[in-house]
């Protein structure tokens, strides 16, 4: 009897147990899971997983929320005790590790499962596999280049860390614009070494960003931003465009159906009229992930570009190239061909022997330059006279008045930047905020028109 009552006790005490440490039900989990909340719903769904092996819904709900969370290689394990939609997933993990036959052979597999079940082949399918046959075509055609360093930095302000040389132009944040052109959030802005033009992505009236440029009147002022054309746009956001020296070819980046993952980067030429149809520029430039501003400085012969595919929290990666004349691509039978294409290893793209110190030191040189005059602003005046630092202007007055200018359009920046969040949050549904859109939207033509009066006080007491 005593034996008995301690298997009840010791049943009822794990069924405790079990039932404390699931963070939640099963139907809540699979709610939070189709939420997207898919952190919040991996534990329950894990835990029963374990429990269950043979429950290919569960296995199958675990597999994506770990894949979702970033841990594909722990994924495998619950995709593979799935249901037949986990090949899907299955597949879209060989694709960001580059097995792409191993992609496609587990889509065949699925979509003949599918055809014997008599089911329909889900769309994500058809959109892993036209993912999986681009990389393929691309892997086919890795550009064979030098990459003499990397560094990793902050992902907001990784710009920050090109080092161009004066003919080349500079790369500035958005908040370089002036005070009444919108832009994206985030983006980055080319200039010229002129000052005179300048190239950025702004949304567009569904919200997509395009490519926008404006150019210095002779008053000082800035002509009305213009469209770069919607064939750049390839149905998706168009972003952190560069201008070579030529001011012909365009080199951007592009999340549109011709985008391998993510953002990639892309080339177009402008025939004298309008930019022409770009192209993706392949890899090892462009990956599942994201990659973003290209720039290629052509006094230094150096170039640069970022990507986030090495997975560093908060942070891209750059890599420093150096950049050819003519595309040679490696052999297709090159050895360690995926490696090249992934940049497993900046060493091996260095030929044997070579040393690049003198490439190195370019970048130290130019680095210097910049550190000797930075640019605290930059300030149109008559004469095309632009300035760029408070010692620049003639009197204390009119310093005086300029600080009072900056101190204005950076709270300005501080309202739109606000605004913006406030719309994006109406935009989701929160009618809560119209009203206090309404009154930002009142403050930021009273600041613009304050400022325009202040830039007239200034101009007027430089004369």
């Amino acid at each position: 009897m005593k034996m008995k009552l301690r298997h009840i006790l010791l049943s009822i005490f794990t069924g405790v147990t079990c039932a404390f440490s699931y963070a939640m039900t099963l139907d809540e989990a699979k709610k939070a899971f189709e939420n997207g909340d898919y952190a919040e719903a991996l534990p329950t769904l894990q835990a029963i997983a374990d429990k269950e092996p043979k429950n290919q819904s569960v296995n199958l709900m675990t597999g994506v929320a770990l894949m979702r969370t970033g841990d594909s290689d722990a994924a495998i394990k619950y995709l593979n005790r799935g249901s037949n939609e986990a090949k899907i997933h299955l597949a879209e993990i060989a694709f960001y590790d580059y097995r792409f036959d191993d992609g496609i052979e587990l889509l065949d597999k699925y979509a003949e499962l599918q055809k014997k079940a008599r089911k329909p082949e889900s769309p994500d399918a058809e959109a892993v596999r036209q993912r999986i046959e681009m990389g393929q075509s691309m892997l086919d055609r890795v550009e064979k280049i030098t990459i003499i360093d990397s560094i990793n930095v902050d992902r907001d302000d990784f710009f920050n860390f090109y080092k161009l040389s004066a003919p080349t132009g500079k790369i500035v944040s958005a908040n370089e614009l002036p005070n009444d052109f919108e832009a994206a959030d985030p983006t980055t802005v080319y200039v010229t070494e002129s000052g005179s033009r300048m190239v950025w992505a702004k949304p567009d009236s569904l919200e997509n960003y395009v490519l926008v440029e404006t150019n210095r009147l002779a008053d000082g002022s800035w002509e009305t931003p213009s469209d770069l054309g919607t064939v750049l746009n390839e149905g998706g956001d168009a972003n952190y465009p560069f201008l070579m020296s030529d001011g012909v070819t365009l080199y951007y980046a592009n999340d549109g159906e011709n985008s391998l993952g993510g953002y990639d980067i892309f080339i177009s030429r402008n025939d004298g009229t309008s930019f022409l149809a770009p192209q993706n520029i392949g890899m090892p430039y462009n990956s599942p992930y994201n990659d973003y501003l290209l720039a290629i400085d052509e006094v230094s012969g150096i170039g640069w570009w970022a990507t986030d595919r090495n997975n560093i929290d908060d942070k891209v990666t750059i890599y420093i190239f150096l950049p050819q004349e003519l595309r040679i691509n490696y052999p297709v039978d090159q050895e360690g061909l995926k490696d090249l294409a992934i940049v497993k290893s900046i060493r091996n793209t260095w030929q044997p022997g070579a040393d690049y110190g003198a490439e190195l030191q370019k970048i130290a040189n130019l680095d210097n330059e910049k550190s000797k005059k930075k640019a605290e602003f930059h300030f149109a005046l008559p004469g095309r006279r632009v300035y760029t630092s408070l010692s620049d202007f003639k009197s204390e007055t009119t310093r005086n008045l300029m600080t009072d200018y900056l101190h204005a359009q950076a709270e300005l920046q501080k309202t739109k930047q606000k605004l913006a969040t406030l719309r994006a949050a109406y935009a989701k549904g929160d009618k809560n905020t119209e009203a206090e859109i309404k009154q930002l939207e009142r403050e930021v033509e009273t600041t613009a028109s304050d400022l325009k009066r202040r830039v007239n006080d200034i101009v007027k007491a430089e004369k």
